[in-house]
């Protein structure tokens, strides 16, 4: 499952925007924004593409249920 609570430290963390991260993703800056503040769910191909455009693995922003 996504945490967006992971996903926001790391931009915090790393000073990098939303909007950079938006433009990169092929989304929209309030769309990312309502992600980040859980007021909409992400689906797959939004993660996807979030990830790819920070460079990272989808395992470094989902939750681990067991």
């Amino acid at each position: 499952m996504f945490d967006k609570d992971k996903l926001k430290k790391y931009l915090d963390d790393n000073g990098i925007k939303q909007k950079y991260v938006a433009k990169r993703a092929g989304i929209s800056e309030e769309k990312l924004s309502k992600i980040l503040s859980g007021k909409r769910k992400c689906d797959v191909n939004e993660f996807l593409a979030i990830c790819s455009a920070l460079n990272k693995k989808p395992d470094d922003f989902v939750i681990r249920v067991d």
